[in-house]
């Protein structure tokens, strides 16, 4: 309605300097939107093509305005995830990020940040307190974004479940953030580093390879285990890696699996990532031991059970290169892989 009364004002005013120059014939229509003319008189055509001319200039700028490409950028941003944590201060833009999530714990600078849950239980009372410009989660978590929503707070889902959703991930935040070149420096950085690392393994034997994304280890058993399945961003890392997923059945994403379906899969290369629990108190030795009860399964013969305890292997985020070339130097220690660039 705004729009419509703008326009009909401007439209007014173009036909009230026709008439003041002698055309009194010019005459506005009840819509506002037509001009028409009297028998004895018309507006010159020059002039009708001025006043058309500044007509769809003037709806131009509306239509941005109405489709968001005049926003500004948002000054404070809350992110719900890690990976979207990582995102934001990759791109220079952490001086903006006012609160985080409890899991998030890189870069440094972001520690110690206020906490305000987590994607699953965000603490709705600290968000509002942080008075945010936008909030940053993941698209698999449509629940606290229609919540966020209702409280009258901007948000933006961003996907996560592989490689290129990590690219489109680092794209869209930097479009909504007015850093679109940076953005996508740091996603062809990203792809040149995947594309050397795949180019210095290929041809070479390929081992089978399970990825553990989660266990208990508060015990000195195997318990029940969580690893990477077929399809998604860690299966897509072991194939850039050199290496090939143990565990293809099934379709879901982090397949559930015993110690006898280790056996089963009879892995050559075991890598268990633990520290995402925050569970990790004990030695990487003492949690590789773990695995010794296992005395049949070809990674634990071969003594290529490796237990890393950081979080850079956990996140779909702009440290995947880092974890790529990690993960294919330890599957093949005899190629020249080249190490990604800080």
């Amino acid at each position: 309605m705004k729009c419509r009364v703008i326009l009909n004002l401007t439209f007014e005013m173009a036909a009230q300097r026709e008439m003041n120059r002698g055309n009194p014939g010019a005459e506005l229509n009840l819509s506002g939107m037509v001009c028409e003319k009297k028998r004895e008189s018309s507006l010159p055509l020059f002039s009708r093509f001025a006043v058309l001319a500044g007509l769809t200039c003037f709806s131009l700028v509306v239509l941005l305005a109405v489709s968001g490409h005049t926003r500004s950028v948002p000054a404070r941003i809350v992110s719900l995830s890690p990976n979207v944590t990582e995102i934001l201060f990759a791109l220079g833009v952490g001086d903006r990020v006012t609160g985080i999530s409890r899991y998030c714990d890189y870069p440094p600078g972001a520690v110690g940040l206020p906490r305000v849950g987590g994607l699953v239980d965000p603490d709705y009372e600290a968000i509002i307190s942080l008075q945010p410009d936008l909030v940053i989660l993941l698209t698999s978590h449509d629940s606290a974004a229609r919540a966020l929503r209702k409280l009258g707070i901007s948000t933006l889902k961003v996907p996560h479940r592989t490689i290129d959703d990590v690219h489109q991930s680092i794209l869209r935040i930097g479009r909504v953030c007015g850093v679109s070149e940076r953005a996508g420096s740091l996603v062809s950085a990203l792809k040149r580093r995947t594309r050397a690392v795949s180019f210095a393994v290929a041809g070479r034997p390929r081992p089978r390879v399970l990825l553990c994304i989660g266990r208990s280890t508060s015990s000195s058993h195997l318990g029940a285990i969580y690893v990477a399945g077929r399809d998604g961003f860690f299966s897509r890392i072991i194939d850039l890696a050199g290496g090939g997923n143990a565990c293809v059945e099934g379709r879901a994403a982090f397949p559930r699996i015993s110690a006898e379906g280790v056996i089963r899969l009879n892995p050559e290369v075991i890598v268990d990532l633990v520290n995402m629990r925050g569970d990790a108190a004990l030695p990487e030795a003492e949690l590789e031991k773990q695995w010794q009860s296992l005395a049949g399964v070809s990674a634990v013969l071969n003594k290529r059970v490796h237990v890393w305890t950081d979080t850079q292997g956990l996140r779909p985020g702009p440290r995947y290169a880092e974890f790529l070339y990690r993960l294919a130097s330890l599957l093949h220690p005899e190629a020249d892989i080249p190490k990604p660039m800080p």
